[in-house]
C-alpha cells in the first residue's frame, strides 16, 4: 500500500501548527468560513503560521469561496464544497469537497469531476446544517465506490478519530485522512495526545 497522507484541518494557532508537523501531518488545513468554531479571522497570524511551515507540508485554504481567503497565493491548495466561480492561481492544487449522503451522492461526484476537474476529492458526511467539522461519519462502502468507479484518489474525513482511523483506512484505503474535531480537547484546539495516536494509528496500518 501506498503511504497514506494526513491532513490536520482547522489549525487555529502556532503550537497545534507546530505539534502536528513535529509528529509528521503531511497537510495543515486553515478554515475561511465564518461563524464556523474554526475561523480565524486574523489572517495576520495565518500568515505566521504559514510562514514557519517547512518544505514538504502542505497549506490548504478551506472555504466555499475563494473570495473569503485574504491572500490565497500563500497557499499551496484550496478545499471547497461549492462550485468553481472564479479561477485559482496557476499551480494551485484543487480540492473538491463533497459531503456524502446517500447513493445519490455519486450523480453528484461525477458531476463535479466533469465540471471543476479537481485534483483530489474530499468526502465527508452530509449535515443539513454545517459544511464540516461535525464529527459524524458515512458509509465508507461509498467511499470505496467512489474510488471503484471513478478511479480519482479520495480524501477520507468525517468523524474520525484516534479510534476507527486504522479501521477507516485498511476498509477504504485513500489517498489520505482528514481530521479537525476528532483530535480536539475544545473547538479551535487540539489535544496533543489525540493528536499523536491518531497519526500514529494512520501509520500503523500496513
Amino acid at each position: 500500500m501506498t503511504h497514506t497522507r494526513i491532513k490536520i484541518c482547522g489549525i487555529t494557532n502556532m503550537e497545534d501548527a507546530r505539534l502536528a508537523v513535529e509528529l509528521g501531518a503531511d497537510a495543515l488545513g486553515f478554515i475561511f468560513v465564518p461563524d464556523t468554531p474554526r475561523f480565524v479571522q486574523d489572517f495576520g497570524l495565518i500568515a505566521s503560521i504559514l510562514s514557519s511551515i517547512p518544505p514538504f507540508v502542505t497549506a490548504v485554504a478551506v472555504c466555499s469561496s475563494t473570495a473569503q481567503v485574504p491572500d490565497l497565493s500563500l497557499f499551496q491548495a484550496v478545499q471547497i464544497y461549492s462550485p468553481i466561480s472564479s479561477s485559482i492561481p496557476q499551480g494551485m492544487k484543487l480540492i473538491r469537497a463533497v459531503r456524502v449522503k446517500d447513493e445519490g451522492s455519486l450523480n453528484e461526484i461525477a458531476s463535479i469531476l466533469q465540471h471543476d476537474h479537481p485534483h483530489t476529492l474530499l468526502l465527508d458526511a452530509y449535515h443539513a446544517g454545517a459544511l464540516g467539522g461535525t464529527g459524524a461519519t458515512f458509509n465508507w462502502g461509498l467511499a470505496t465506490r467512489v474510488i471503484d468507479t471513478f478511479h480519482t484518489p479520495i480524501i477520507l474525513a468525517g468523524g474520525l478519530t484516534p479510534d476507527n482511523v486504522a479501521l477507516a483506512v485498511s476498509t477504504v484505503r485513500p489517498f489520505a485522512v482528514d481530521v479537525s474535531s476528532g483530535v480536539e480537547r475544545a473547538p479551535g484546539k487540539k489535544d496533543p495526545a489525540r493528536l499523536r495516536d491518531f497519526i500514529a494509528n494512520v501509520r500503523a496500518v500496513r
